[in-house]
């Protein structure tokens, strides 16, 4: 496991403007705990600026070429440097995602505890709906 842990509580403050809803990213990328970075499709497909950002891991839970999903794959990051993991999952509000948190979170947890001598891992989040 990573040092760092966050607790539900504190991920939705994180998450939630001071009125207590939640507010959509301002930018491409927004980094919304340390080293974790949630983003739209135009980030997601744009490799120089991730590795710009130090992004080392895509998890893209909204794999997919139809509309709602970010159309990338591990084919598209090879040659990189980016490790990518992809879960097909529709990015709506009534997809039920909780089946996959704990292997997004073995990805995520496996990422950022990763040490090869080189700067701290970073992860990316894609997401269709920061898109719009």
């Amino acid at each position: 496991m990573s040092d760092y842990q966050i607790s539900v509580e504190e991920l939705n403050d994180l998450l939630a403007n001071g009125s207590g809803c939640y507010s959509l990213p301002s930018a491409h990328s927004n980094e919304v705990a340390p080293r974790i970075h949630v983003g739209n499709a135009f980030i997601a497909k744009n490799t120089m600026r991730l590795q710009r950002l130090g992004i080392t891991h895509v998890l893209n839970a909204a794999e997919g070429k139809s509309f709602m999903h970010v159309n990338t794959n591990a084919e598209f990051y090879e040659g990189t440097g980016i490790t990518y993991h992809g879960i097909k999952a529709n990015d709506t509000q009534e997809f039920n995602l909780s089946r996959y948190f704990e292997e997004a979170a073995d990805f995520i947890d496996s990422a950022l505890s990763q040490k090869d001598g080189k700067a701290s891992p970073r992860v990316s989040l894609p997401c269709f709906l920061a898109s719009m």
